[in-house]
This record gives structure tokens, C-alpha cells and sequence, in this order.
């Protein structure tokens, strides 16, 4: 087998316009380094086999030429031609061979190619992005389980708002003359997510490790008046204002939490009166009522906690 190649990382951005950059959808799925030769062999993006997880793309050698080759892409679960995340992710969770079958033929995966970086064995990483997408066009006979990332040049930001008025997860840039660098995080490339903000109670907080004094916050809502759990903010905090919280949070610490919170997401939590409401950004909720990707933005000392409605 070839060389295991670890993925390409991106780093974020605002949406832009820029003659030297191309776009295409953020596809909201798994990423998926892909070997294809006699097999198809499937690797996540810390490099595990997961080949088994996805049996319905046991055939992309199958479907693309000049073997063997290796691609870069996304496996994603289509729902109404949308990538729903949380229909992935319960098709991820699974380890029993017969539920993975079943819910392969209810939930089909599809692998979303949008880079190559091996062509018959040779590396073509030190291409230009645009010489990687030509060759991508040519090799794979797009099917009803893999296709190719279409994409536009220049005009990002009016991509971003077609993507995101679709209800789709944003947009990654990239430079058209750039190298695959594997392993790297670049600004060759850049990932614009569709970001949504809502306030929410802090009924808890998770200490930190190391130089972060604070882990996490846990955050609530109030549906039908009662406080219910919407998940854990674990970034956008500076030192100064991990130390403001936790004096403010350290007053208002009680025995027993004011709302469940599933003991599989406890990490010796310290749990305050509902009192503090905080302005958090998010990609998505997930139909568990879950905040994806969450990042704190402030304490808004102008709410009130029973104005965090679900």
C-alpha cells in the first residue's frame, strides 16, 4: 500500500472575492483519504482504517482510472441533497457488521473527491491546485457514490451567500497555484463557515488543564420552563476572561445541577445557579438540540436566563 498521507488542514476566514483563489462547498461530513488500487482502503483524517464503517464505497477503484491513485475528499450522508452531519454521525457510531449493512441501504454514503495527490502511483502534491483538479475531472467516473467538487473562481463572496441560503455549511477558498502540503495547516487554504448566534444560560462550567483554567462551559436553554442542556463551549475565551468567569461562576456554585446533563459528557463538572447568560456562535444544532462547533462571544449582562428559549 502507499504511504499513509495525512490531510491538508485549512485555516478560517471571512467570506472574500480574489482572482487567485477558487471555491467550493464546506462539505459537512468526514474527511476521507482514500487509496485506491486492487481495494479501496478509506482513512479518516488521524489516519484510521474506516474503510469498514462505509461498505457502499468498496468499489471506487472501481470507478476511477490510472490506478493506483489516492484522493482527498469528504464522505457525507445526503438528506434532502443536503450533507446532514448527525444522519453521518449515527452511521460512524456504528460497530456491528448487520446494522452497518442495514443502515448502509437506508443512509447511503457518498465520497465527495475534491483533490488528488497520487496518479498511478506517482505524487502529484507539488501541482498546482488547479493541475490536481484537472486531473481529478479526468480519473473518476463521478457515480451515484462518488463525485467531484464543483467549484467557481474569483466571486467568493456571493458563492458564500448561494451556499449558505441553501443551508449549507459554508465555503472553503483556495489558492489556485498552491501546492498539497499533508499535515499542514495553510493559508493556501481557507474555511468560511456559516456562523449563527443565540444567548444561553451557563449552568456549569468543566475545569481546564495546564495553562487553561477553564475547560468548558455548559449551557442551557428554557423549553417549556424547564432548563434544558444544549451542550458544551469550550473555545473562544482569552485568560482574562477564563479568570473573570470563574470568579463570577465560583460565587454561584451549587450541590446538584438545575438541568440533566447525560453522564457520557461529564467531565467533573462544577455546576452554579442559572444565572449568567453568554452569547455563543454555532454552525448548526443538531436534531438532539446540541450546539456544532460553539464558540463564546461574551457574557450579555442585558438578558435575562428565562429569554433562552430553545
Amino acid at each position: 500500500m502507499t504511504r499513509l498521507i495525512k490531510p491538508m488542514l485549512a485555516v478560517t476566514s471571512e467570506p472574500f472575492n480574489h482572482p487567485d483563489y477558487l471555491f467550493e462547498i464546506k462539505w459537512d461530513g468526514y474527511r476521507g483519504m482514500v487509496y485506491l488500487d486492487k481495494k479501496t482502503e478509506i482513512r479518516s483524517r488521524n489516519l484510521l482504517d474506516i474503510s469498514a464503517v462505509f461498505p457502499e464505497l468498496s468499489n471506487l477503484h472501481q470507478q476511477v482510472e490510472k490506478l493506483p491513485v489516492v484522493l482527498d475528499g469528504e464522505i457525507v450522508v445526503l438528506v434532502d441533497g443536503i450533507p446532514s452531519f448527525s444522519a453521518l454521525q449515527s452511521r460512524g457510531r456504528l460497530t456491528d457488521k448487520g446494522k452497518i449493512k442495514k443502515a448502509a441501504n437506508k443512509l447511503p454514503a457518498v465520497f465527495v473527491a475534491f483533490d488528488v495527490l497520487e496518479i498511478e502511483g506517482e505524487a502529484v502534491i507539488k501541482e498546482s491546485l488547479f493541475k490536481r483538479k484537472e486531473i481529478l475531472s479526468a480519473i473518476v467516473n463521478s457515480q451515484n457514490n462518488i463525485i467531484i467538487s464543483q467549484y467557481i473562481e474569483e466571486h467568493g463572496q456571493e458563492y458564500y451567500r448561494a451556499c449558505t441560503n441553501r443551508s449549507l455549511e459554508g465555503v472553503m477558498a483556495k489558492r489556485i497555484d498552491s501546492p498539497y502540503l499533508p499535515g499542514k495547516r495553510s493559508t493556501y487554504w481557507k474555511k468560511i463557515r456559516r456562523i449563527q448566534s443565540a444567548e444561553f444560560v451557563i449552568t456549569g462550567y468543566e475545569p481546564g488543564k495546564g495553562a487553561n483554567l477553564l475547560g468548558s462551559l455548559i449551557v442551557g436553554g428554557y423549553k417549556g420552563g424547564e432548563l434544558v442542556y444544549q451542550g458544551k463551549v469550550g473555545t473562544g475565551f482569552t485568560n482574562s476572561e477564563q479568570k473573570k468567569l470563574l470568579e463570577l461562576l465560583n460565587e454561584l456554585q451549587i450541590k446538584k445541577p438545575k438541568l440533566e446533563v447525560p453522564k457520557s459528557e461529564q467531565r467533573n463538572p462544577v455546576w452554579v445557579q442559572p444565572k449568567l447568560v453568554c452569547e455563543v456562535h454555532y454552525t448548526e444544532m443538531t436534531p438532539e438540540g446540541r450546539l456544532r462547533h460553539p464558540s463564546y462571544k461574551g457574557l450579555r449582562n442585558d438578558k435575562e436566563p428565562r429569554d433562552c428559549i430553545v
